[in-house]
């Protein structure tokens, strides 16, 4: 894995790398993070503090030193993203030179709760367990974009017959229904729907 694969995957769950953007415009701030070479991506209600650490002894011994600096980001950031920050942890260091303590040292990161959530990663599988980085979540969201700019194009679509936009409404409403876990008749639904009797 490398960090162009961490990116990416931050950008497909629409995180975002501007500092102009960014919820807190504090330039000593954002500049303390720049030196500590801390990446600062945000969504609208999640923070996640990206960092790539090249040897064992960089992680071992900076780790604690890059959790002050994002406290320092902490108490400044809005509250609906106090309780969502992260901190992404990446060892892009061979396998093969790791020290031997660097697994326990990887458990103790991830168990300490100071300052925010702490997700080392070391190899792809690794991105399996950041909730929200999962590629379903991803796909999931691209299925529904898909869907609803499906139906607005057929809505959109006035050369339609009447009846023939009854049935596309018809059928969206039944999968808005079984999502909400609600027993329907296809069939019996659509022509309830052309009558004009479904319940909305």
């Amino acid at each position: 894995m490398n960090l162009t694969q961490i990116r990416s995957r931050l950008e497909l769950n629409l995180f975002k790398n501007k500092d102009l953007e960014f919820p807190v415009q504090n330039h000593e701030l954002l500049d303390m993070h720049l030196e500590a070479g801390l990446e600062l991506w945000f969504t609208k209600d999640r923070i996640c503090v990206l960092k790539i650490y090249t040897s064992n002894h960089q992680f071992l011994f900076n780790w604690r030193e890059d959790q002050v600096i994002i406290s320092h980001l902490l108490d400044e950031l809005p509250f609906n993203y106090k309780n969502n920050l992260y901190f992404i942890l990446f060892l892009d260091i061979d396998s093969k030179i790791m020290f031997t303590d660097i697994p326990l040292e990887i458990n103790r990161v991830e168990k300490n709760s100071k300052v925010c959530r702490k997700y080392v990663l070391h190899c792809e599988e690794d991105l399996q367990r950041v909730p929200f980085l999962q590629q379903k979540q991803i796909n999931l969201k691209r299925e529904k974009d898909y869907e609803l700019k499906f139906k607005n194009e057929l809505l959109s679509n006035i050369s339609l017959d009447p009846k023939i936009l009854r049935i596309v409404e018809g059928y969206f409403e039944i999968g808005k229904l079984k999502k909400e876990n609600k027993k329907v008749d296809n069939k019996d639904y659509i022509l309830k729907f052309l009558k004009g009797d479904a319940l909305a």
